[in-house]
């Protein structure tokens, strides 16, 4: 009867695929690293400061590389949803009684998507066959991609109700540490700033500089990296307590 008891309450796992949303964070976080910023030459990006021609011998010169870590960003960046629609599910433990914030949340990590596919388009298209384009070209599409990559300010769309979501939970031990969600806020606040990136060619606010993309545009991995380790470790807080709540009824 034990063994019957413990099999209705497997079979009943209402979290069995959000914990796999939620590993698709990771798994994205780690691709991105690889296609986007390795093969695809972001980290860094080229500085906006070069003049066209040495620009265009840049993107000529690593064109094979960028078309393989674009062409790969493009095909895995959909997993963003997946891990957003995971990060919905912990949400709506948290809320209790609407989903507004957590619907919210889906559509930010929707438009997210977009903020990695359209600049990679863009950058596909530099390196297509740049031999043939000529320089101010290559260049232009290459920041077209970056201006859109920098201020389009759409993952705040998913932060900024997640933090709130995160800070209102009523749980005397939070599913995510309250600190996560000040931090989380924090990055989404700090996003602003780079606005400054269509303003500045070179510098701190410039898309290469010490502030705009070493402090404030790698925030967005850290907040990233933290909420992808926190929801898993959500997951199986609420596997657990649906367990001993269907054992104990």
């Amino acid at each position: 009867m034990a063994d019957t008891s413990i099999a209705a309450v497997k079979g009943s796992n209402p979290y069995r695929y959000v914990r796999a949303c939620a590993w698709a964070g990771p798994v994205l976080l780690l691709a991105t690293l690889i296609f986007w910023g390795i093969l695809g030459q972001n980290v860094p990006p080229y500085s906006a400061g070069l003049d066209a021609e040495a620009f265009a011998a840049r993107v000529r010169e690593d064109a094979s590389l960028i078309r393989i870590g674009m062409v790969g960003q493009m095909t895995v960046s959909g997993l963003y949803l997946v891990w957003g629609i995971g990060i919905a599910k912990i949400m709506e433990a948290m809320e209790r009684d609407n989903n507004v914030l957590s619907t919210i949340q889906i559509w930010g990590a929707g438009f997210t998507v977009l903020v990695f596919e359209i600049p990679c388009m863009a950058w596909l298209a530099a390196s297509f066959r740049p031999e043939v384009m000529p320089a101010p070209v290559i260049q232009m599409l290459y920041d077209v991609g970056w201006l859109f990559f920098d201020i389009a300010y759409l993952t705040s769309l998913q932060m900024v109700p997640l933090a709130i979501c995160i800070l209102h939970d009523r749980r005397v031990k939070p599913l995510i540490p309250k600190w996560l969600g000040w931090f989380t806020l924090w990055v989404a606040i700090s996003f602003l700033l780079l606005i400054l990136t269509g303003f500045f060619k070179e510098g701190p606010f410039a898309r290469t500089g010490l502030l705009n993309f070493w402090i404030e545009f790698s925030l967005f991995f850290y907040f990233w990296l933290f909420i992808a380790i926190a929801v898993i470790r959500a997951v199986s807080r609420l596997e657990r307590e649906h367990a001993e709540a269907n054992i104990d009824g």
